[in-house]
């Protein structure tokens, strides 16, 4: 019960953050040494500005010590090449495991500084001279809140998708566009949105044309409530895509708590169950099934008694390179459940 409160609370967190940002003074960062070219070395004297969760930073110097708070933003750090700049990371509530295999290699080798959310203290011994996270790590249930950093004269980023009104996947390319700036790898970042809009589209062309398709997301939940995601987010973006609509369209945050009652009324016909398995949620996927199985208000839903449920890892609903694998897993739990 616990750990269903804690990862609630964090859900809360979120879901009652919005956009907001603000200038403050440039944050100047440490001189890289990495392997430079003499085009490079030009690259490294252009001021770059990025809006951010309630600050706007101006990087002078490319950042050399960075404090990567869980494997979505790790990954694509990654993925740009900039690997060998990450001198601590956070696993939060999911594994190596769960990243993309051709990933997974080197991201094991990266020294965990938490398997949690590390506190300010703990992420100040890794000396770091940017940090990346979701909004959460950026607020007092997280490492600390944004003044925080701006007070240890450290600039961060967060991902735009756990923040920004009504997010979408554009926000994730808008991710990957800030993070390549800031790191002058832009002709990287463009080349990584590309890869990602082309199984967009394929996904938009092979999803059933009226998208109509009821899904009930399960989070996580109790015996008398369960924590879901509302219509104005990314997560609901992610079913539109597959060809779903979310059964808590009219809830405006990104989660939402309702009854299970409210659930059997709403009838979903596909069930898609939020799979933690790591941290301290870890394992609790076949336990999310079996409570909703024997849940006595589920027992007429059509979801339910057609044994419709797909799951999908947590770093899959999180801004990052893994979102197409989750609305490749909800499109095909659509086509059965339609029977098409």
């Amino acid at each position: 019960m616990k750990k269903i409160k804690k990862i609630m609370a964090f859900l809360l967190v979120l879901a009652s953050l919005s956009a907001c940002t603000g200038s403050i003074p440039s944050n100047s960062t440490g001189e890289s040494s990495r392997e430079r070219t003499q085009e490079a070395t030009t690259e490294e004297k252009r001021s770059v500005s990025v809006e951010t969760y309630k600050n706007t930073f101006t990087f002078d110097k490319i950042p050399e010590r960075v404090v990567s708070l869980s494997f979505s933003e790790t990954q694509l750090l990654v993925a740009l090449g900039l690997g060998d700049r990450i001198v601590g990371i956070a696993t939060a509530e999911t594994g190596v495991q769960d990243c993309l295999p051709e990933y997974q290699k080197e991201l094991s080798k990266l020294k965990v500084i938490s398997k949690d959310t590390p506190s300010m203290e703990v992420l100040l011994e890794s000396n770091p001279d940017f940090v990346v996270g979701t909004v959460y790590s950026f607020t007092e249930h997280g490492v600390a809140p944004a003044e925080d950093f701006v007070k240890q004269g450290i600039p961060y980023y967060a991902l735009r998708g756990t923040y920004v009104e009504n997010a979408n996947i554009q926000d994730t390319y808008k991710d990957i566009e800030n993070l390549a700036k800031i790191f002058h790898v832009e002709e990287r970042g463009e080349k990584l949105i590309q890869s990602l809009k082309e199984r967009e589209a394929k996904y938009m062309e092979s999803a059933p044309k009226d998208r109509s398709t009821k899904v009930f997301v399960y989070n996580s939940g109790d015996e008398k409530q369960a924590m879901t995601v509302g219509g104005n987010c990314l997560d609901a973006k992610l079913l539109q895509l597959a060809g779903g609509e979310t059964i808590f369209k009219d809830i405006e945050k990104r989660y939402g708590s309702v009854s299970w009652e409210e659930v059997s009324i709403r009838n979903p016909e596909l069930i898609v169950i939020y799979d933690y398995n790591d941290g301290v949620t870890r394992g609790t996927l076949e336990e999310k099934i079996k409570e909703i199985k024997e849940h006595p208000a589920m027992a007429d839903v059509d979801a339910v008694k057609n044994n419709r449920f797909v799951s999908v890892r947590l770093i899959e609903v999180f801004p990052g390179l893994q979102l197409f694998d989750a609305v490749e897993k909800i499109q095909q739990g659509i086509i059965q459940a339609r029977g098409e």
